[in-house]
């Protein structure tokens, strides 16, 4: 070994060395369009499955930028946020806006641009105060959800045609169909004995009944109208006794008055007698 030789400046240099090649790919491989790129902001009420971030912005087929950042806003609408980078010399109007695309057959998704015309206002954006893009509901997408939504029904359609199928196939066991077999027959005995007592019924003893209880009726009600007139008379006959009673009663009330009076009067003489006593010494 050669004692001359410093093994830590060599490792230092190995190390620079890498460092500068690294530094050297990194710089031949910067887009130095993303020095440029401004902040611009767009909502979506749909769902966004199958974006990601990194997922590139596209305006009429063209990149033009890439999706920063992807947020859920938490208001009652659950809108989704999408932080996009933009090119600086893009001509992003107020009629421009934001729909979702599928990227070939991978199911991926990107943010496609478009503007109507191009009579609209720039739109002026900053770090502190991006500007937003309006946004619309893809139609391709919204075939995808509506295909989504066929499949789930005609899933729960299969489910629900193979419970049928299952419970047909319980009505056609052997052992079921003998009992809805037993089931039937007793119905139509049941019809057969509620034929036969509605044929047996006699509906002349009803008016019989029905007539004699009124007969009955007309009868009671006579005796007891003839029972009342009796008992009025009856009560008429007692008050004209009572005022008569009331008249022989008067005479004899005033005679026994007067003789009571009599009686107070003469009470002394009931008590002594009618004798005088002898006059005494000097009468």
């Amino acid at each position: 070994m050669n004692p001359k030789i410093n093994y830590t400046l060599v490792g230092g240099f190995v190390v620079v060395l890498l460092l500068s090649g690294l530094f050297f790919i990194g710089f031949m491989t910067r887009d130095s369009r993303n020095l440029d790129r401004v902040p611009y902001i767009t909502y979506f009420y749909d769902s966004v499955s199958g974006l990601n971030e990194r997922a590139a912005v596209k305006y009429r087929g063209v990149p033009i930028g890439y999706v920063e950042k992807i947020s859920l806003v938490n208001d009652p609408d659950e809108r989704v946020r999408l932080s996009l980078r933009l090119d600086n010399d893009l001509p992003i109007r107020s009629n421009t806006f934001a729909t979702l695309q599928f990227q070939g057959i991978t199911g991926l998704l990107f943010v496609e641009l478009q503007s109507s015309d191009t009579l609209g206002e720039r739109l002026v954006t900053s770090e502190k105060e991006p500007a937003v893009i309006v946004s619309q509901s893809s139609r391709l997408v919204e075939i995808t959800e509506k295909v989504d939504d066929a499949l789930q029904n005609f899933n729960q359609l299969t489910n629900s045609l193979q419970q049928l199928s299952d419970q047909l196939g319980v009505l056609t066991n052997q052992t079921m169909q003998q009992q809805i077999s037993s089931l039937l027959t007793s119905i139509e005995q049941l019809s057969l004995t509620a034929e036969a007592r509605i044929s047996a019924f006699d509906p002349t003893v009803f008016n019989q009944l029905a007539s004699d209880f009124s007969s009955n009726t007309e009868k009671l009600q006579q005796s007891l109208t003839r029972e009342m007139q009796l008992m009025s008379e009856q009560l008429q006959n007692l008050s004209e006794d009572t005022q008569a009673s009331t008249r022989l009663l008067s005479p004899l009330l005033l005679q026994a008055e007067s003789l009571a009076e009599q009686l107070r009067l003469e009470r002394n003489t009931w008590i002594r007698g009618n004798h005088t006593q002898p006059a005494g010494p000097g009468e």
